[in-house]
């Protein structure tokens, strides 16, 4: 009865990882899909929302080490 059993066990356990690859695999591949889906006007729009907050940081940084040095 051991020796069966541990066949069996090990069936089932290839099985499951293969079951789990499986999954894996197809997650990932909807997960590129809706990457991809992405607008081009909705992506440029973000990437200039993003400069303009960088840009919004630089300036302030600049302001206030030109404040510091006019102060020193």
């Amino acid at each position: 009865m051991g020796p069966r059993r541990e066949v069996y066990e090990r069936e089932r356990n290839e099985i499951q990882q293969q079951y789990a690859q499986h999954n894996l695999d197809k997650d990932m591949a909807a997960d590129y899909r809706s990457s991809l889906a992405t607008d081009p006007k909705e992506h440029v729009r973000k990437l200039k929302t993003q400069n303009r907050g960088l840009l919004l940081l630089l300036v302030l940084i600049a302001v206030i080490a030109a404040v510091a040095f006019a102060i020193s």
